[in-house]
């Protein structure tokens, strides 16, 4: 009998961290997929959805918030892109893919400033980030790219942000074509702008 017992244990022994790590797994994936759902039902409903954009066209001039310049100037997207093609980046200080994009932004506003508009949107509560926190930061690397807030949250709302980074693509004629969350990737940007000039 002693002999069983000991097996048992040896068997437990080897065991037991492969059951703690399925465990683990198990309780991760459900964690995501209970998080993406409940992201997706909290998510502000907006009709520039990226869903939407496949339906039905979305018009710049019906999503048109407005944000704030450093000084607190009200801008609306239309005044920034001006009958240019816009790229508009919702970012904050505290968003590590935020960060880590802003150098590659700041070589693509360099070379296509001249041609296209761009407005750097610091997700701004008043809490977590301020004006102050956002203005330090650009001018703390060197950024010279125009820096908006969304002190309010409108822009957000308007175009349904959940995530950080969030990046959004309109045309010279108004039209949004893409909402696409994550760090950018610098080339297929630059492609992307090359086919709208």
């Amino acid at each position: 009998m002693a002999r069983v017992d000991e097996k048992v244990t040896k068997t437990r022994g080897k065991w037991g961290p492969v059951v703690a790590l399925v465990a683990l797994v198990a309780v991760l994936v459900g964690g995501f997929a209970a998080y993406g759902q409940l992201s997706q039902a909290t998510a502000p409903a907006s009709a520039a959805s990226s869903a939407n954009l496949a339906d039905d066209a979305v018009l710049l001039a019906d999503h048109n918030p407005t944000v704030y310049t450093q000084g607190g100037v009200p801008m609306r997207f239309s005044e920034i892109a001006d009958g240019r093609p816009l790229v508009v980046n919702f970012w904050a200080t505290w968003c590590p893919y935020c960060v880590q994009e802003m150098p590659d932004y700041q070589q693509i506003y360099d070379d296509y400033a001249d041609r296209v508009a761009f407005a750097f949107v610091d997700c701004a509560d008043g809490q977590r980030e301020t004006v102050a926190d956002g203005a330090a930061w650009l001018a703390e690397g060197g950024y010279t790219v125009p820096g908006y807030y969304d002190t309010t949250g409108e822009a957000q709302v308007s175009y349904g942000i959940a995530n950080l980074p969030t990046t959004v693509v309109a045309s010279a004629a108004g039209e949004v074509l893409t909402i696409t969350p994550g760090r950018i990737d610098a080339d297929l940007m630059r492609s992307a702008l090359d086919s709208l000039l």
